[in-house]
């Protein structure tokens, strides 16, 4: 029966569709705010098949037991300003910068609006495009990544909200960006773009309408409604962000690596490579069998392998790591690799939303003991 539910939900949540919000984003978000566990607890059913215990009409906290849970319980209860500070990817450079050291940080090409004056012109190498065209990350849309399917732009001027971020792409100084990059929105999450070739996108009318609208339209939506209440992504002023796309080659996927910190400490490690593959060491740096199962997003564990880098090591991630964690009982602290060197991705508080798929439902218990809420 669940999963009926499941396939009935997917069918009509037009979320998966590039730039159109859920199908329930304007009841979320006029919801009143003393039903926000209740509806809560039936998206994390539907999601996971585990319940949520309430009581009196909030989360029971003594009652919590797995990683899953507990995620759902710092999703309401527990951000803090300084989370949500991190959660904004513009503000969380200041914050990477004190903590670590700006060396770390990938450079920016645009910020609008830039308050804080930190856009920089970029002299980094960059990848050669043997492409041309605008591709949108294949983690918003794996179906169309070239933007060709007009059904997917965002939903009309007329049934959005009229506010002040409408015309910041119109702001866009597109003559002073490399020539391959990444836009985005510092209010969400995989709302991006990668544009390979500048030139060839802004000659292309069609794909540049594309980008435009869905831009404007994360632009003018909140997050925080899009997938079950990560309230870390609430009141942050949206802005639009533009990086250099980093990679050593146009078409590969760099390394990525996920260090999951409990209590500021690093217990997990997961390196993503060749676009579909894994390891996963724990706070050792031994491998071990795979947690987490990513099926649905056909990457493969592959157990046993070593990271195989020059200058860098899993003692250097995890120090760096701890330093960015230490502040909080529970982040996911991601990093890339490109040209040997290390750079900070992001700071993720509530890593699918709390809707992990687990190997086995023991890891799920595991996890949860190593968090304190």
């Amino acid at each position: 029966m669940l999963k009926k539910i499941k396939q009935i939900i997917d069918t009509y949540n037009i979320g998966n569709e590039i730039g159109n919000p859920p199908w329930s984003y304007y009841l979320i978000k006029n919801l009143e705010e003393k039903k926000y566990p209740l509806y809560l607890a039936k998206l994390f059913y539907l999601n996971t098949g585990e319940r949520l215990p309430l009581r009196h009409g909030v989360i029971d906290k003594k009652k919590l037991k797995t990683f899953n849970q507990k995620i759902q319980w710092i999703k309401l209860y527990g951000v803090t300003d300084l989370m949500r500070d991190c959660t904004d990817k513009v503000k969380v450079r200041d914050y990477v910068k004190e903590k670590i050291g700006e060396e770390y940080l990938k450079p920016v090409l645009q910020i609008i609006p830039n308050e804080s004056h930190e856009t920089v012109h970029c002299h980094c190498e960059q990848v050669n495009d043997n492409s041309g065209l605008a591709r949108q990350s294949k983690d918003i849309c794996q179906n169309t990544p070239d933007c060709h399917d007009t059904q997917n732009e965002v939903v009309s001027r007329n049934d959005r909200e009229s506010n002040a971020v409408s015309n910041y792409f119109d702001k866009i100084d597109f003559d002073k960006l490399s020539k391959s990059f990444v836009i985005k929105t510092n209010h969400g999450s995989k709302w991006h773009y990668i544009i390979k070739d500048r030139e060839k996108f802004l000659q292309n009318e069609r794909l540049f309408n594309i980008v435009k609208r869905n831009i404007t339209g994360w632009l003018e939506q909140e997050y925080w409604v899009w997938n079950g209440f990560e309230m870390n992504y609430r009141n942050i002023e949206p802005k639009i962000l533009i990086e250099p796309l980093l990679r050593d080659e146009i078409n590969t996927e760099p390394i990525k690596i996920n260090v999951y910190c409990f209590n500021g400490v690093p217990e997990i490690f997961i390196r993503f490579y060749d676009s579909n593959k894994m390891n996963i060491y724990d706070k050792n740096f031994e491998p071990m069998d795979n947690i987490f199962n990513f099926a649905e997003e056909n990457i493969k564990c592959e157990t046993g392998n070593i990271i195989n880098q020059k200058k860098i090591s899993l003692e250097e991630i995890s120090r760096l790591s701890k330093q960015l964690a230490k502040d909080f009982c529970f982040v996911r602290v991601d990093w890339m690799i490109y040209q040997n060197k290390l750079y900070f991705e992001e700071l993720t508080f509530t890593p699918y939303s709390g809707f992990h798929n687990f190997e086995k439902p023991e890891y799920n218990l595991k996890l949860g003991e190593l968090m304190n809420i």
